[in-house]
């Protein structure tokens, strides 16, 4: 490292997000992502990134819609991130999946997909309206039972799963990860130690916003109870499912503004979310805290130069990313 402050080192460090992945970390700016993990066959810390499509539409920078938009987006991401993990850890050949998992295997993660999304939908959307009304509760008091069951629910799902060793793993690197961005926006320089000496604690951190989502849903299923007046189980459970896009578009921004803003009110609705990275997250040891800063300096790397064709050999222009070419398309 330099002895002294480069001037980009002056400027507002470029926000960046993240997650843990089993084996190592995520991280990601607005336009990159670096996947970095432990390989399980040599110890060696292996990484690998690649670019984000820039956002498109008026919905990607709007309030409230940015919100869903950001987290479709990071759904995706991880998935992918994901996958380029599993590769990396267990030193698999990067082949072609269609050619490997074949039209059945295809058909089979789809079904299992929809089978996740109908037991999540079950446990965390219908489950709690049903507890809540057989108890007889109604008004303010079915509201709020109603979020805080499902919020309870979610974060003792996880504290099971605590006490599981893989599981355990886990939530070191997200605490990894944490430090890592903590030390990369105090801007410490990007090493293992320099990220131990910060917290594990994190306020854009996805516990909080489940918490801040538990919290906002109280609101919005409550205003919507109050003015309709509908108390059956089907307008109850098609309102947990409809509102859940506006929820977490409120939701987002109140993070949002709460990080930007540590002294707001609205630290008081990301406290309890703060709270329950206890839950989450796991102090780091060294080896951990060398993934996430690998992950994080694979993400801050600018994006490669695109070598232009040869005149003689250059047809109609090609598009530089794949996201390019299948807008083109």
């Amino acid at each position: 490292m330099a002895d002294g402050p480069s001037p980009d080192a002056l400027e507002e460090p470029l926000t960046v997000g993240g997650s843990a992945l089993p084996g190592g970390v995520m991280m990601r700016t607005r336009s990159r992502v670096g996947v970095a993990v432990r390989s399980e066959e040599t110890g060696e810390v292996l990484t690998e990134s690649f670019s984000l499509p820039e956002a498109r539409g008026p919905w990607a920078r709007l309030p409230f819609a940015r919100g869903v938009y950001a987290v479709r987006n990071g759904v995706m991401t991880a998935k992918e991130s994901l996958a380029i993990s599993e590769r990396l850890r267990w030193s698999e050949e990067d082949e072609d999946d269609d050619a490997v998992i074949g039209p059945g295997g295809k058909l089979m993660i789809v079904l299992g997909a929809l089978l996740g999304a109908g037991i999540q939908v079950a446990a965390f959307r219908i489950g709690p309206v049903v507890i809540a009304k057989e108890a007889g509760l109604t008004g303010a008091a079915f509201i709020v039972a109603d979020a805080m069951l499902r919020l309870f629910l979610l974060l003792g799902l996880l504290w099971v799963m605590s006490k599981f060793a893989p599981f355990r793993k886990v939530l070191s690197y997200h605490g990894a990860e944490h430090k890592a961005i903590a030390a990369h926006e105090g801007r410490a320089p990007l090493t293992a130690s320099a990220a131990a000496g910060f917290t594990r604690f994190h306020p854009r951190c996805g516990t909080s916003f489940l918490v801040v989502s538990a919290l906002v849903s109280i609101a919005v299923y409550g205003a919507v109870l109050a003015v309709t007046g509908w108390f059956s189980y089907l307008a109850l459970i098609a309102t947990r499912i409809l509102g859940a896009p506006i929820v977490t578009a409120i939701a987002f921004e109140i993070q949002r503004h709460a990080a930007k803003n540590p002294e707001s009110i609205g630290r008081f609705l990301t406290a309890p979310g703060m709270w329950a990275q206890r839950l989450t997250t796991a102090e780091p040891e060294h080896d951990e805290l060398e993934v996430a800063v690998a992950a994080l300096d694979a993400a801050l790397q600018p994006e490669p130069a695109t070598v232009p064709e040869p005149a003689a050999d250059r047809g109609a222009p090609a598009p530089a990313r794949l996201d390019e070419a299948l807008d083109s398309g």
